[in-house]
């Protein structure tokens, strides 16, 4: 199963619990025709890996999304941080950690993902890289417009590394238990050591 589909179950079980018969006569309209069995086994590995819930309501059993799990994916941790990232370099920061990340330029749907609106910068320039065509096929998870611009780094900026360094390093504070692994000491900067 793809990507896609994975986002479209999650999605459609956000607000709501559905019947197996429900969700796969949510799917077909979607365009999904799977068997009712394979879709059983998927939701079941989905319940078995902490996304959804299952709960047993007689004659059947029922899914919705489980809130408390509140994976974020990388677009939800990067529009987090760069809130923290003044206003004139947060355009071209996120261009950069976008296109370090996945090798390739950014496109404008993606910075929409991240609210962030294009604009005038001398850190970035529009792509016209000859791959765009088959960057915009490699990504799976939702389709990028064929008319959508794409994004790179207009060399490389020392300011805007750094940036990037601290949105990332951000994130992994974040997501990465570090602890018996800090000083209980915080310095501001690696070079205050």
């Amino acid at each position: 199963m793809s990507e896609k589909f994975f986002t479209t179950v999650l999605n459609m079980l956000k607000d709501r619990q559905l019947s197996i018969s429900g969700i796969s006569r949510e799917l077909k309209t979607s365009g999904y025709d799977q068997h009712r069995l394979i879709i059983t086994g998927y939701l079941r590995a989905l319940y078995d890996t902490g996304f959804l819930e299952e709960l047993e309501i007689p004659p059947s059993k029922v899914y919705t999304y489980n809130h408390r799990r509140q994976e974020k994916d990388i677009y939800l941790m990067l529009e987090d941080r760069l809130r923290e990232v003044d206003s004139e370099f947060r355009f071209p920061v996120a261009v950069h950690i976008l296109s370090t990340l996945f090798n390739r330029p950014c496109f404008r749907y993606e910075l929409n993902l991240l609210e962030i609106t294009p604009k005038a910068s001398p850190y970035v320039r529009e792509s016209n890289d000859e791959r765009l065509k088959e960057y915009r096929e490699d990504i799976t998870r939702f389709d990028i417009p064929a008319s959508d611009k794409a994004y790179e780094m207009n060399g490389a900026d020392v300011n805007i590394i750094s940036k990037s360094g601290e949105v990332i390093f951000g994130i992994m504070k974040e997501k990465v238990n570090m602890t018996g692994l800090r000083s209980r000491y915080h310095a501001t900067r690696i070079s205050d050591y």
